[in-house]
């Protein structure tokens, strides 16, 4: 099989965290990555709002469905 297809297969959430902080390295990769994601046409129109604010993040898990986890991420970034 495929290598792609293989992890698509073999992903999963997981919405448990660690009480660890993200360092600026994780994050600068987490981002790089993200901007490696194909956009429509190529466009790139896209913005990202990073949240490290626990009210915002509490305020967030309820207006974004319901969501507990996403108070309890350590960093949230909305695109």
């Amino acid at each position: 099989m495929n290598q792609v297809i293989k992890e698509l297969f073999e992903r999963k959430s997981v919405r448990a965290y660690r009480e660890d902080k993200i360092t600026l390295e994780e994050k600068e990769m987490i981002l790089k990555a993200a901007m490696q994601a194909p956009t429509a046409g190529n466009m790139a129109l896209y913005s990202v709002i990073e949240i490290q604010d626990q009210a915002i993040k509490d305020q967030l898990a309820i207006t974004c469905d319901h969501q507990p986890f996403i108070s309890q991420a350590p960093l949230v970034l909305l695109f």
